[in-house]
C-alpha cells in the first residue's frame, strides 16, 4: 500500500475558499497548458516523463479529469468503487500507449470543456456532502469528497506538472549584478 499524501487540504465550506480553490485548479491547467509553448513541437509525442510523451500526459490528465469526476459523484449517492494501485497502473500503461500520439488540440479542448465542469460541480457541491467517502486507488484509502475534489483536480495536475517541469521547465534567472 503507498502511504497517504501529505497534504494540508483546505476547508471548503464558504464561497471564497471555494474561490480560491477554483482559482488553484484554473491555474495549474494554465501551468499545464503552458508548457506546449516551452516543449518543442517535434518533441510533444517523444516518450520523455517517466516513459511517456507530452500528449500521452495531456490525455492522461484530461481521461483523469472525468473519471475523477465520475466517482465523486457515484460517491456522492453512494456508490464507492474500490480499486487498487495496481489496477490504476495497468490502465494508465494502456492509456498511455493509446494517448502517445493523441493530437494535442483535441486533448487540450476537452481539458478546457472539463474544466468548466469541474468548477460547476465544486460551485456546486454542497457542504452536507462533503463527508462522503471516495476511494482514491493509487493510495489505497478513502478520502473525504472535500479532500477528493482537491486531490483529483488540484494536487494530481501539480504532480505531473512537476515531472514535466522537470524535465522541461527552463527558467531563465538573469546575472546578479554588482551595485556600484
Amino acid at each position: 500500500m503507498s502511504s497517504p499524501p501529505k497534504r494540508e487540504y483546505r476547508y471548503l465550506d464558504s464561497d471564497d475558499d471555494r474561490r480560491a480553490l477554483i482559482e488553484d485548479i484554473r491555474q495549474v491547467r494554465r501551468d499545464v497548458l503552458r508548457m506546449l509553448e516551452i516543449v518543442p513541437k517535434d518533441k510533444w509525442y517523444e516518450p520523455r516523463y517517466h516513459g511517456i510523451s507530452l500528449a500521452a500526459m495531456l490525455g492522461h490528465l484530461q481521461l483523469m479529469d472525468s473519471v475523477t469526476l465520475w466517482m465523486m459523484q457515484l460517491a456522492l449517492i453512494g456508490v464507492r468503487l474500490p480499486g487498487s494501485a495496481g489496477l490504476v497502473n495497468r490502465f494508465n500503461d494502456f492509456m498511455g500507449r493509446v494517448f502517445r500520439q493523441r493530437v494535442i488540440e483535441t486533448t487540450v479542448k476537452g481539458i478546457q470543456t472539463k474544466e468548466t465542469a469541474l468548477i460547476s460541480f465544486v460551485e456546486k457541491l454542497p457542504v452536507e456532502q462533503f463527508s462522503k467517502l471516495v476511494y482514491h486507488p493509487v493510495i489505497e484509502q478513502y478520502l473525504t469528497v472535500e479532500q477528493a475534489v482537491q486531490e483529483f483536480f488540484l494536487f494530481h495536475w501539480r504532480e505531473h506538472l512537476a515531472s514535466i517541469r522537470a524535465v522541461d521547465d527552463v527558467r531563465y534567472e538573469p546575472p546578479a549584478r554588482d551595485v556600484l
